[in-house]
Parts: structure tokens; C-alpha cells; sequence
């Protein structure tokens, strides 16, 4: 078990918690850190009352209305504009942190923002609005799809462009975990997965931006017979993308700035929102959750080859981060470990969403690549 003296709260009960508005119940999760040229961190995260937070009243079908009660969906909550998306900065290196203040609160649920700061210090933040309306109706009524979308900040984070850019997506419906990727000849490499038929499966599309965010293009879908959901890609030492998705931890690889990839395979690692960062020493490390039996919560695994080969403990399971949920996010600090925010719960029962929290920790990989160190959180 991770050792608790580690981590450090920076959203939870009685801690720094953002003013109420109207649906936020206590819910925070779905963040994502970032580092920027100025020095000052940016945590982003979506709060609101439960696991997902759409709008009140809510436009699920009955029968999911009373399949979500049961797994804990507040019965009496009013959102009349859902969840939102929040923003917290440190100035210190991350000894101490701001309140968390609203980065978007659009007319519905704005999840899991994610960030990527351009060369000229321009901030890109990824989202995706969820209305909370079910998938039948997306054919007959577009507007009612969950989006990706982009917005952008001059000002490091302070303040916030007003429009909301939506990439030309190939989908019903589509989100974006993030984070994105600055590539190496200074264009922006957004991933995202939707679905192009109902009932799925899940595909994930890549997209380019080469002028800081303003407009976005369409480089390739990918496929396979089953869900490639929650995908995330990166650039590796040698300008090759590599990308991996959720459930069955596929994996595929592109030469041509993600204009093809190659088939989806799989390893042997079932898993959930991976992230993919690349050292500077050139080392892969996926971030996830796992699903394997006796070995869940925030993982971690590493490859020295591009990600042809994983360094794990096991087979089916990456080395442990936090017994937590499973979703989290990573930024390389400037020591060579990595700053790691997660979330508690999921929020699917009434007492986790009212107790959520955020937690940090950082992890280092050892120099002889043998496994993973944990170390305290910058405020501990």
C-alpha cells in the first residue's frame, strides 16, 4: 500500500473547497495538472453532485433515473446548469494552492478539463459538455451529444476566451480525457473517442491544430471490433505517436503525425482513462486504472522501447500508485518525477459524492528502471 504520509488533499471536505453554486453537492474529480513557462501550477477539475452531473431537471430515460438512485444519484439535487469545470494554481511549486474558482459553466456538465501550453505561452483546455441525454437520441437530435471542446487563455490561466472551439468531429457523440500533446514541429495533437453508429463500438479520431488552437483538423480514426475508449495519445523520442485506450489497453503507433496507424494490439493489461507521458530521459509511462481482480486503483506502468514492451509487476497489473478510484493525471516536474493528481471515489454512492476529494502525491521511476519510488506530495 502507498504510504499514506505521501499524499496531500487539495479539494475535499473542510479543505479548500470552492464556493457553492447551484448542484455542487461536494463532487470534485476528473482533474488534470499542468506546469507552466511562468512556473505556476494549474490543477482543473470538474465539481458538481455526483459521478456524472447533468443539468436538472434530468433527461434520462426512467428506467436509468431509477437504476442511477440506486447506485447513489442524489434524489433532490437542483443543477439548473450541472456540474462545471473549476481551476485551482500554485505559485510555490505546489506548497500552497488557491481556492478553486470556475473555469466553464456552460448550460450543462463540463468534464474533465485538460490543458497543453503552446510556445508562446498561449493555455489550450480540453473538455468535454455532457448534457446527460440518452444515446437514442443523438441521431435525431445532435445538439444533445456529449463534445469535445476547446478553449483558450493569454494570461497563463487567469482568464478565458469566451468561444467554445469544437473540433470537425467524425462522431455521434464524443469526449476527450486528455491531456493533449505539444508535437515537436509546434502543432497541438488532440485525441478523442465517440462512436459512429449506435451501440458502438467506441473509436477513437485524432486531430491537429497549427494555429495554436484556432481551428482543428481531422487526421485519422481508429478502429477495432471492440471499444477504444478514453484514448490518449503522446509523441515519443523519435517522433513516432504512440496511442492506448480504454478497456483492453490497445495499443497502436503512427509514423506519419497521425495520419495512419497501425492495428490496435493488446498486452495483456485490461485498463481504464490512460494517460501516456514521455520522459526526458525518453522513458513511456502510462498512467491508468486498473481492472484487475484483487489488483485495482491508480497504476502505473513504463517501457524503455517505445512501448513495444511494458515494465510491470505482473502480467495483468502495473506497480500501485493510490488505492483510489483509478483516475489521475500526471506533469513531469523538473526533477525527473512525476506530480500525480487522483480523485478518492467515483462518486457512484450519495456518501462518496458528498465526501469526494482531490489528492497528490509525486512518483519517480527508479534509475535502474527496477520499479517505481512514491514521494511525498510538494506539501507535505
Amino acid at each position: 500500500m502507498p504510504p499514506e504520509n505521501c499524499f496531500a488533499t487539495l479539494v475535499g471536505p473542510g479543505i479548500n473547497q470552492p464556493d457553492s453554486f447551484p448542484g455542487y453537492g461536494g463532487f470534485v474529480g476528473w482533474n488534470s495538472p499542468c506546469r507552466l513557462k511562468n512556473g505556476d501550477w494549474l490543477v482543473g477539475f470538474s465539481a458538481g453532485y455526483w459521478h456524472a452531473s447533468p443539468p436538472t431537471p434530468l433527461r434520462y430515460l426512467p428506467k436509468t433515473i431509477e437504476a442511477y438512485r440506486k447506485m447513489g444519484l442524489p434524489a433532490d439535487i437542483v443543477a439548473p446548469t450541472g456540474g462545471r469545470a473549476m481551476i485551482m494554481r500554485s505559485s510555490d511549486e505546489g506548497k500552497t494552492w488557491s481556492k478553486p474558482v470556475t473555469l466553464l459553466d456552460t448550460p450543462n456538465d463540463d468534464r474533465h478539463p485538460a490543458w497543453v501550453e503552446l510556445p508562446d505561452e498561449t493555455l489550450l483546455c480540453s473538455l468535454f459538455i455532457y448534457p446527460g441525454v440518452e444515446s437514442a437520441d443523438f441521431v435525431n437530435r445532435p445538439e444533445d451529444a456529449h463534445r469535445t471542446v476547446i478553449i483558450r487563455s493569454r494570461d497563463h490561466g487567469k482568464t478565458w476566451d469566451r468561444e467554445l472551439i469544437r473540433p470537425p468531429s467524425p462522431f455521434l457523440a464524443d469526449e476527450s480525457d486528455g491531456p493533449m500533446v505539444l508535437l515537436n514541429d509546434g502543432s497541438v495533437l488532440l485525441t478523442i473517442s465517440g462512436v459512429t453508429k449506435q451501440g458502438g463500438p467506441a473509436e477513437a479520431a485524432a486531430f491537429t491544430s497549427h494555429d495554436r488552437g484556432s481551428t482543428w483538423q481531422l487526421l485519422s480514426v481508429i478502429k477495432s471490433d471492440h471499444d477504444l475508449d478514453e484514448a490518449n495519445a503522446t509523441q515519443l523520442a523519435d517522433g513516432q505517436l504512440v496511442l492506448m485506450a480504454r478497456p483492453e489497453g490497445d495499443i497502436s503507433w503512427s509514423r506519419d503525425q497521425g495520419r495512419t496507424w497501425t492495428a490496435p494490439i493488446t498486452f495483456g493489461i485490461r485498463m481504464y482513462a490512460p494517460s501516456l507521458y514521455v520522459l526526458r530521459d525518453g522513458t513511456l509511462v502510462c498512467l491508468h486504472g486498473s481492472y484487475a481482480p484483487g489488483h485495482s486503483g491508480l497504476r502505473l506502468i513504463f517501457s524503455t522501447d517505445a512501448g513495444h514492451t511494458w515494465i510491470a509487476p505482473a502480467k495483468d497489473h502495473g506497480f500501485l500508485v493510490d488505492n483510489c478510484y483509478g483516475y489521475g493525471k500526471a506533469m513531469e516536474l523538473t526533477d525527473g518525477s512525476l506530480f500525480v493528481a487522483d480523485q478518492g471515489t467515483g462518486g457512484h454512492t450519495t456518501p462518496d459524492a458528498k465526501t469526494m476529494s482531490i489528492r497528490c502525491l509525486r512518483v519517480r521511476i527508479r534509475a535502474d528502471k527496477s520499479g517505481i519510488d512514491l514521494l511525498p506530495a510538494p506539501n507535505r
